[in-house]
C-alpha cells in the first residue's frame, strides 16, 4: 500500500513542479495616454512626446510608441512605469516619427502604445497594446522664394528689393514664387499667398491662388500681387507679411519693409 502512495505523491511533485501560475496584466483600460496635435512637412522628421499614465495597482514594463499609421515610428524610448500609489504614476514618452506624403493623412490617425504586464500559462510576458485618435495635418514642403518689391506689375521678371519706398496712395508691387522641394505633386489651386500690411493704417492686404501644379524640385511661375498704400497713411514704415498656405495652415512666410515717404 505504501509504494502506491509514494508513486502518486511522486507524480503529484512532477507535476505541480511543471505548471507556471498565470499573472492577468494590466488592462488597457488602466492606462490613460495623451498626445498634442501634430502638425509637418511632408516626409521630414520630428520628435513627439507621449503621456502615459498608468492607474492600475500594477506596473507595466516597455513601454514603447508602437505605430502611428501612416507616420513612420523611427525611434523611441522604452520606459517602466510603477503601479500607482496615492495618484496614478505618470511619465512622457519620446519617440522620433517621419510624415508621409500629405495626401496620404486625411486628419485623424491612430497613435499605438504598447507596454509588457502579465504572464500567461507558459512564463511568458504579455503584450498589451493601448491606442487613441491623434489630430495629425501634414503640409506639402514648399517654400517662397524671390520675395520682394518691383516697380510695377509690368517689372516681375526684375530683380526684386526687400525694401521699398512709397508715397500714399501709390499702388505697390510684391512678386514671388514658389518651389516645391518635397515629393508629392502639389495640385492646381491648392496652395495661396496671402500679403498682409502690419500696419492697417498704411496699406491694403491681398491674396492669390497658385494655379500652377509643381511636381517634386517645380516651381510656379513668378507672380505679382499689389497693395494700395492708404490715401491718409502715416509717414514712416512698416512690415509687410508675405504668407504660404494650405487652408489655414501656414506653410512658409517672409517679411519685407514698407516706407511710406511725405
Amino acid at each position: 500500500m505504501k509504494k502506491p502512495l509514494m508513486y502518486i505523491l511522486l507524480t503529484l511533485v512532477v507535476l505541480l513542479s511543471g505548471c507556471v501560475s498565470t499573472v492577468t496584466p494590466v488592462d488597457p483600460s488602466d492606462i490613460t495616454i495623451s498626445a498634442a496635435p501634430i502638425q509637418m512637412k511632408e516626409f521630414q522628421e520630428k520628435e513627439i512626446s507621449v503621456n502615459v499614465m498608468n492607474n492600475a495597482t500594477s506596473p507595466i514594463d516597455s513601454v514603447s510608441v508602437k505605430s502611428l499609421e501612416p507616420f513612420t515610428v523611427l525611434s523611441g524610448g522604452n520606459v517602466n512605469i510603477p503601479a500607482r500609489e496615492d495618484q496614478p504614476s505618470t511619465v512622457l514618452l519620446s519617440a522620433k516619427i517621419q510624415a508621409p506624403g500629405f495626401k496620404d493623412v486625411t486628419g485623424t490617425t491612430t497613435l499605438t502604445v504598447s507596454y509588457d504586464s502579465g504572464k500567461d500559462s507558459k512564463g511568458n510576458l504579455i503584450t498589451k497594446t493601448k491606442s487613441i485618435p491623434v489630430n495629425t495635418i501634414v503640409l506639402p514642403d514648399a517654400k517662397l522664394q524671390f520675395v520682394g518689391f518691383v516697380k510695377d506689375i509690368n517689372s516681375i521678371s526684375e530683380a526684386e528689393v526687400t525694401t521699398w519706398e512709397a508715397s500714399a496712395g501709390d499702388n505697390v508691387t510684391i512678386t514671388f514664387s514658389i518651389k516645391n522641394d518635397g515629393r508629392s505633386t502639389i495640385d492646381e489651386n491648392t496652395l495661396k499667398v496671402f500679403v498682409d500690411v502690419d500696419n492697417k493704417r498704411m496699406g491694403t492686404n491681398n491674396s492669390l491662388t497658385i494655379g500652377n501644379a509643381m511636381a517634386k524640385g517645380g516651381t510656379s511661375n513668378t507672380l505679382p500681387l499689389q497693395v494700395q498704400v492708404l490715401k491718409n497713411a502715416p509717414n514712416g514704415e512698416t512690415d509687410v507679411f508675405v504668407t504660404l498656405m494650405m487652408g489655414d495652415k501656414v506653410i512658409d512666410s517672409k517679411t519685407i519693409k514698407l516706407k511710406v515717404k511725405l
